[in-house]
């Protein structure tokens, strides 16, 4: 690797892949993250150069510091999610999860592994880094806001929501990177692009009320099963008619239920989905043409329809052309130019959205593929190449030094 600092990585490799098993080995649910918490923070309190660790930030996030003294300069926070999927594990694997239904399918163990050889490089580097690197773990990425629930406790501004100033976490942050391991590019590659990276995530439920009856006597009844298949596939014509094709958008419906028998009308199905999207006009249109479907449905087959839709993550922007540029320049200088790609945007959705909304920062991918294996994210199968830690810690590294170097 090019980068003098993020060479130092390759020496904790060993350490790298040791932590990695043992968070792999042993995951915790969102906002459940206690024992990891404990080993996140046991691990930094080891780091010469570490200082200022912090537990209990977003309820069970881990915070700490890296204070160069190479002079005064800015604060870069370096992001690692930390929380489990809940799935059982089916991999054939020596670290396999010990926890019941519970795995890391995502790849936050390499995340959280990746910081903390970021972490002991940086903290043996601090005469030579003009300010400040913030080291942040962060629980609850999966569907529950963890990055949320850290900035109202004041890890980004060092002043809590209610107006609690904590000094214990550090200096404002002037910029904030975040990494995911991405099993769906070779490893080794980085991929970023400036603008929407990863989609906003919301929620939606349906309740179909009818009236039931003997199956035998539609015409005496509101059959709900019915008005649930056709609202089905009238949601689709919002995205496929309504929706601006060149700004995409997706309504699923996950899940249907409903109905007691081979030989009864139902009377009442619930529907619950998700949408994706990009722009919060498309949102917008999303949900108020859901609404006008569900009135239409039910003004057609009768009975009554109601719609209840939760926005959820907002779309994770790159919005800052300076800092997706930096991440070019630390991925040229770590993983060469070959293997800088540009992102392809994903409709995942990502709580590192909420860190972006509120400071200058950049989201990006490092390939971390199995070769010739599929392992892909949230199945249980999931696994990734150990090897592209060795790129993510450097990245973290890269950043972190480029942006705190020394001025003359």
């Amino acid at each position: 690797m090019a980068a003098s600092l993020a060479d130092g990585v390759g020496n904790t490799y060993g350490e790298m892949v040791a932590h990695r098993r043992w968070l792999h080995a042993h995951p915790e649910l969102s906002f459940q993250e206690v024992a990891t918490a404990a080993y996140v923070a046991a691990a930094l309190g080891t780091y010469a150069g570490v200082s200022d660790i912090v537990t209990g930030v977003g309820r069970t996030g881990v915070v700490a510091l890296v204070r160069g003294r190479a002079g005064p300069g800015p604060c870069i926070a370096l992001r690692a999610d930390m929380d489990a999927l809940p799935l059982p594990e089916t991999a054939d694997v020596p670290y396999a999860s010990t926890a019941p239904g519970v795995m890391h399918a995502c790849g936050h163990d390499g995340h959280m592994s990746s910081l903390l050889a970021a972490a002991r490089v940086l903290g043996s580097s601090i005469d030579r880094l003009a300010g400040t690197v913030k080291l942040v773990f962060q629980p609850a990425e999966e569907g529950y806001g963890g990055a949320a629930a850290m900035i109202a406790d004041g890890v980004l501004s060092g002043v809590a929501a209610d107006g609690t100033p904590r000094p214990d976490l550090g200096p404002p942050v002037d910029e904030i990177y975040g990494i995911h391991l991405w099993t769906y590019e070779p490893a080794g590659a980085v991929c970023v692009k400036d603008g929407p990276l990863m989609a906003a995530s919301n929620r939606f439920e349906i309740e179909v009320e009818g009236r039931g009856g003997h199956g035998a006597h539609p015409h005496g009844t509101v059959d709900a099963v019915v008005a649930a298949a056709a609202l089905v596939g009238a949601l689709q014509t919002v995205v496929s008619r309504n929706a601006d094709p060149v700004d995409p958008a997706v309504i699923t419906c996950g899940s249907i239920a409903g109905g007691h028998g081979y030989n009864i009308i139902c009377d009442h199905v619930r529907l619950r989905g998700t949408t994706r999207c990009f722009t919060p006009a498309t949102g917008a249109l999303i949900e108020d043409r859901m609404r006008d479907v569900c009135s239409g449905i039910a003004a057609t087959y009768g009975g009554d329809v109601k719609l209840a839709y939760d926005y959820g993550y907002p779309a994770t922007v790159n919005a800052y052309p300076a800092c997706v540029e930096r991440v070019r320049a630390a991925a040229r200088a770590v993983a060469g130019d070959a293997h800088l790609r540009v992102a392809v945007p994903t409709c995942g959705a990502e709580d590192f959205s909420y860190f972006l909304l509120a400071a200058p920062g950049a989201f990006f991918f490092v390939g971390a593929a199995l070769p010739g294996v599929e392992r892909p994210h949230h199945k249980s199968v999931f696994d990734f190449d150990e090897a592209a830690m060795l790129v993510s810690a450097s990245m973290y590294v890269r950043l972190a030094t480029d942006a705190l170097a020394p001025r003359a």
